[in-house]
């Protein structure tokens, strides 16, 4: 990469202000006011690129050039057309990336999708963050893909791109329905939990966490079966993950746990459905690792964890689930409970 051009402009730009908006681009004076009024005195620099961009260098090698030339600002925010790409030094592992992967997937313009990534960000940035400088730690995105080591302070960077992830592997199939859809609700609510967490709310950070992983893991166990799955795996694998992701997500909903643990005192026993939730999403995503070992290992997938308990023992779970098989067509048993 010669370091010429689109990504010299932004390093230079950033360098005086929190914020860039290449001036191809329509409405980038409003744009660029927009974006830098969010951000505020956060360290967050946000560059904003036309397509044209991309026949310069890859969002990976865009993000790690802007980040290596600015080490004292925690989190670089990017988006190349309607590519959205962010990486931090601050927050957990994957954290950033997965804020711009739900914000991605909303089906937001980009101006809207870098504001909702923007304010993600400064919700899960932690109160203590340490001040940053040429000995900064490393900068992370989400860690499944492209690794590239670069300059100044050897700031080490790893990320993958976000909804465009189709186009990852030449001849890699999309994530099967439902669980995409279910995949894009983690996503999203991952960025939810990270932003109630932010405002106080006990317990929400972590979640944000676990829905994030789960959401990236996801991912990654149906990239495996494409690569290295025995025949039939990717299907079975594909029924048992749609009907599991699709309770966890009623789990996880706003309309559940984000709302016992936002108003406990509107709840009965909230302090016992939180401990059922938590519990269940820890199964679940050990189990996920695990089958992602399994194929690795050219192994059989066994699937163990099972989330009917979860819904049998709640009835607000239980109506959230007969109506999501209404709504999708499905006439067939559902739980039965209390």
């Amino acid at each position: 990469m010669s370091g010429q051009g689109y990504v010299d402009d932004a390093v230079d730009a950033l360098a005086q202000s929190s914020v860039y908006v290449s001036p191809e681009l329509s409405g980038a004076t409003a744009l660029h006011d927009q974006l830098t009024a969010q951000v505020g005195d956060a360290s967050i620099g946000v560059a904003v690129f036309s397509d044209n961009a991309a026949l310069e260098a890859s969002g990976p090698e865009i993000l790690s050039e802007i980040a290596a030339a600015h080490p004292d600002t925690a989190t670089i925010i990017v988006a190349v057309g309607d590519d959205l790409l962010a990486g931090s030094r601050v927050l957990a592992t994957n954290e950033a990336m997965q804020i711009a992967n739900a914000a991605e997937a909303s089906g937001a313009d980009v101006g809207d999708a870098l504001t909702e990534t923007i304010q993600g960000v400064i919700a899960a940035t932690p109160a203590d963050a340490p001040a940053l400088g040429v000995d900064a730690g490393p900068f992370i995105g989400i860690a499944l893909g492209v690794a590239a080591l670069v300059a100044a302070g050897a700031v080490i960077f790893g990320v993958t791109r976000s909804r465009r992830r189709a186009t990852r592997q030449a001849g890699a199939h999309p994530l099967p329905e439902p669980v995409r859809t279910h995949v894009r609700t983690l996503q999203a609510l991952s960025a939810e939990y990270a932003r109630a967490g932010g405002a106080g709310i006990a317990g929400a950070v972590e979640m944000a966490h676990d829905a994030g992983t789960i959401a990236a893991n996801t991912t990654e166990l149906f990239d495996r079966l494409d690569r290295k799955g025995e025949e039939g795996q990717r299907a079975a694998a594909a029924v048992e993950y749609g009907e599991t992701l699709r309770k966890l997500t009623g789990a996880l909903d706003r309309d559940y746990l984000l709302d016992i643990l936002t108003h406990p005192d509107l709840w009965d026993d909230p302090e016992e459905r939180v401990r059922e939730v938590r519990t269940a999403v820890s199964a679940f995503s050990t189990e996920l690792v695990e089958n992602i070992k399994q194929v690795n290992a050219r192994r059989g997938l066994h699937f163990q964890v099972s989330l009917d308990g979860l819904i049998g023992r709640r009835k607000e779970l239980q109506e959230w689930d007969r109506a999501f098989e209404r709504a999708d067509g499905d006439t067939g048993p559902v739980p039965r409970g209390d």
